[in-house]
């Protein structure tokens, strides 16, 4: 036992080191060439990961194949990797912009609810986000508009990289303004906080468990979602304020705080779960047909992969669902 897991530990930590020489590059470059890099490793990903590839395929055909052409879902899906590879530039290099960089690279819209959502009161805040656009931009437009924010986020399988981002994103609280929680086992603890009037942002358009039947129309097909996140916004009593960041052509960021989330309660837990579950995931749904380009979409959000065992005891016609399959 003792030799897979050494040898393990030996290969989390050299991919921990070409990740910090990947930043190391990443940083000495010149913005222009960086992000050529970028587009680059994520087109890479899109030819090397072909069960990402079909993921990312088969997510934009439940979404847009009503709508568009099957050329447009595989172009869509090709830039949607180059996108991710670009999230990896920035993610290195944003932590370097001075405060006139983020002044002058992120336009801010929305300043009247985020304005009134941010009054004085008994009232935590809830920052609704999706993995749209440039979530990492939007950490540092709430950092650069002096916002406080729990951000929950899900670690790495590698320790050497997880503890390694979270400390650089979270430490010393007072001077980020961000701190960094990890997802497990913190629900209380951030209902708690919101509670007490703190914020918190999410990722909310995580993948839910099929069997808890918490269902929201995607697209206009049922895709399960996670309604921890509808739970921290009812139980915490909290105001909801979606919030994304989306890259321009012209190199510069859009940040977008949407009008408040009105949460209406019947007192049926699963009902009003199901319900704001449904008003998160309209608003993603409208993010995301606003760029689509920009989604994240090489993780399934409808179905999961089959099993091996059920792949092998499955007839070729069953074993890969037909996109048009209604649920």
């Amino acid at each position: 036992m003792e030799r897979p897991l050494k040898c393990n530990i030996f290969l989390d930590y050299s991919v921990f080191l070409l990740v910090r020489l990947l930043e190391i590059i990443l940083i000495v470059l010149p913005e222009k060439m960086a992000m050529a890099l970028g587009r680059m490793m994520g087109r890479l990903i899109y030819v090397l990961f072909p069960d990402r590839r079909k993921a990312a395929v088969e997510n934009l055909t439940m979404a847009f194949g009503r709508e568009r052409s099957p050329r447009w879902i595989i172009q869509t899906a090709r830039k949607s990797f180059e996108h991710l590879g670009l999230l990896t530039v920035e993610f290195f290099r944003i932590r370097r912009w001075t405060q006139q960089e983020i002044a002058d690279r992120i336009i801010i819209e929305g300043r009247l609810p985020y304005n009134l959502i941010m009054l004085p009161g008994h009232h935590g805040v809830c920052l609704l986000a999706s993995h749209f656009g440039c979530f990492e931009i939007s950490a540092v437009t709430a950092k650069f508009l002096g916002i406080k924010t729990n951000v929950i986020v899900t670690g790495l399988k590698n320790p050497f990289l997880s503890r390694y981002f979270f400390s650089r994103a979270g430490r010393a609280n007072e001077d980020t303004g961000l701190k960094i929680v990890p997802h497990k086992g913190i629900v209380k603890d951030m209902i708690r906080a919101l509670q007490e009037g703190e914020t918190v942002g999410f990722l909310a358009d995580q993948r839910g468990d099929a069997e808890r039947g918490i269902f929201v129309d995607f697209f206009g097909s049922p895709a399960p979602a996670n309604e921890i996140f509808a739970r921290l916004a009812i139980d915490g009593e909290a105001r909801v304020m979606p919030f994304c960041t989306y890259r321009r052509d012209d190199g510069r960021y859009h940040s977008i705080f949407g009008e408040e989330v009105r949460i209406q309660l019947t007192g049926d837990q699963h009902t009003d779960l199901k319900t704001v579950s449904q008003q998160f995931h309209n608003i993603f749904e409208q993010w995301l047909r606003m760029k689509p380009e920009q989604g994240f979409w090489l993780q399934r959000k409808w179905r999961r992969k089959p099993s091996r065992r059920h792949a092998q005891n499955a007839t070729p016609e069953s074993a890969i669902p037909s996109l048009k399959t209604k649920f």
